[in-house]
């Protein structure tokens, strides 16, 4: 069922758990897979405890990257996906670094997700990995072709971590994302608070569909955010320390976020 009624209704936080790096990765520090689950399976359920609407998986410690999720990628991130979908009763996101617009389906059906955050998915995006170009048809078209069209698809227009290659205006390839390529909602992040504010202000007056911010989002700001958008992805500043992408997630600093929004606004 899709969980885009929800996100309407606004404050809808969704909590990212950034993945260690699988026993398949090409980094040294390789954690078993039973510890990656209980690692996962731990702060998804900090985060549902504290009363946020969502949890979000991310294959962070599996960079370095490829352009084409490789297949133990989609093996693993199902794996723990499932474990995480199974311990929690909110909804799940799934979201790989690779550029792969295939994969992040493929894996979110088999572990019951209901929802993807896809990068780069109109346009074309000057990255570190190189240049990108949008997945938005082989994301929607495989949606369709393995009977997945209950996964709602989240799309990033001009995230801070690349820059838009040509003239491209942000308010026409909002629209096209969600007119011509069929994204569910849209997830916007700027470079500084004030540049997220803005970009969400230029978007939200060309779409019809939620907007998210992808980033920056803290107990500070969050007051400020939830005016002009519909919900918010939320990661470092969750963690015991907030530099280490793979420390424990604090309880009070979930706490924290959640209480900073009026009880009567929380979407869960």
């Amino acid at each position: 069922m899709s969980i885009l009624d929800k996100v309407r209704k606004g404050s809808f936080m969704i909590g990212v758990i950034h993945i260690p790096p699988f026993e398949t990765s090409l980094k040294k520090n390789r954690w078993k897979t039973n510890d990656i689950i209980t690692y996962a399976v731990d702060a998804a359920r900090k985060m549902e405890l504290a009363g946020f609407s969502s949890v979000m998986v991310q294959n962070v410690g599996d960079e370095p990257t490829s352009q084409e999720a490789p297949k133990e990628t989609v093996a693993n991130m199902a794996i723990i996906g499932k474990a995480v979908k199974d311990a929690i009763n909110i909804p799940l996101g799934i979201c790989l670094l690779d550029h792969d617009g295939k994969a992040p389906i493929a894996v979110a059906k088999a572990a019951g997700a209901d929802y993807v955050r896809i990068k780069t998915y109109v346009g074309i995006m000057a990255k570190m990995t190189g240049l990108l170009s949008g997945c938005y048809y082989d994301a929607v078209k495989y949606r369709r072709d393995i009977r997945a069209e209950e996964i709602d698809i989240f799309a990033d227009i001009f995230d801070r971590e690349g820059y838009p290659v040509g003239d491209t205006n942000l308010a026409e390839m909002s629209h096209f994302a969600e007119y011509c390529c069929m994204a569910d909602g849209l997830i916007i992040t700027g470079r500084s608070i004030n540049e997220t504010q803005d970009m969400l202000n230029t978007v939200r007056q060309n779409v019809s569909i939620p907007l998210l911010v992808g980033g920056g989002v803290n107990s500070g700001n969050i007051k400020e955010f939830d005016k002009i958008c519909n919900g918010f992805i939320i990661g470092n500043c969750l963690k015991t320390n907030p530099s280490d992408d793979f420390s424990d997630i604090s309880e009070a600093n979930c706490n924290g976020l959640v209480n900073s929004l009026p009880l009567m606004k929380r979407s869960c």
